[in-house]
């Protein structure tokens, strides 16, 4: 299969989870997208907010990549989605990967975040909700030794983002202690940073772009391409005739396009 036509290298979508929901309702409901072993999964979660973000992820994951392939909405849950590690081949954990196309997806508290591109372009992404007070010994994990004391909440997890971007991105994920990544202005396009880590090849010169998401929240994108990724059209992505029930996903479209 083939990517569509006019396909940026990497896009990406930011939504509200009660938005994809509210988006599938009319196809069966978010369950009619998923495979049977992501609906046990979705099961498993203690809270309805937690079992809703976990699907509304995986859901948005799936579109993304039919959309990319030009296919149909509801062929998604047919998809070859599964993970591999780079480190040790494991099929457990690591990359989210799919023959011929890199992918990633993040929740959280009510956002989710989902990527697609090219299987070389080694794509991760973040999403987070920034707290009114961060866990202590935050800034020993996260915050790489030389960084400005002169942070507030918000710009440190800005830094957080950012790494656990590129460490998926790497396939690495937090088995990498994110304070051994230093984050560096990549001097060519405005606000995007460069990982230093001489110590990690999958992590060093990754680039990771911050990406507008909610007024709560903050966003990334990391992959190993030279064109930034793209903001993709909601309308186009989500099942036929759902357009008009996902208002926040759409605006979003239209103005960061």
């Amino acid at each position: 299969m083939n990517s569509k036509a006019g396909t940026p290298s990497v896009g990406y979508l930011i939504m509200r989870s009660a938005d994809v929901e509210a988006a599938c309702s009319g196809a069966g409901g978010m369950d009619r997208f998923l495979t049977s072993e992501e609906k046990d999964a979705r099961r498993r979660y203690r809270t309805s907010a937690d079992s809703r973000d976990y699907a509304a992820s995986h859901v948005l994951l799936r579109l993304l990549a039919a959309h990319r392939l030009g296919l149909d909405a509801l062929d998604s849950p047919e998809l070859d989605i599964t993970r591999q590690c780079p480190g040790c081949g494991s099929s457990a954990h690591g990359r989210t990967t799919m023959p011929g196309m890199s992918l990633s997806l993040s929740r959280s508290h009510g956002l989710v975040m989902a990527a697609a591109g090219p299987a070389t372009a080694a794509v991760g992404v973040d999403v987070e909700l920034v707290p009114s007070a961060l866990f202590d010994g935050f800034d020993h994990y996260v915050l790489y030794p030389r960084t400005p004391d002169a942070m507030d909440v918000r710009e440190k997890m800005g830094q957080w983002v950012a790494k656990e971007a590129i460490l998926k991105a790497a396939g690495l994920g937090l088995s990498i202690q994110p304070s051994t990544v230093a984050l560096l202005s990549d001097g060519e396009s405005r606000g995007v940073l460069r990982a230093e880590c001489p110590g990690q090849p999958l992590v060093h010169g990754l680039r990771v772009h911050p990406v507008p998401a909610a007024p709560t929240h903050l966003a990334a994108v990391s992959a190993r391409t030279i064109d930034p990724p793209r903001l993709m059209n909601a309308a186009e992505v989500l099942p036929a005739g759902s357009a008009r029930q996902a208002p926040w996903s759409l605006q979003m479209s239209k103005t960061q396009c």
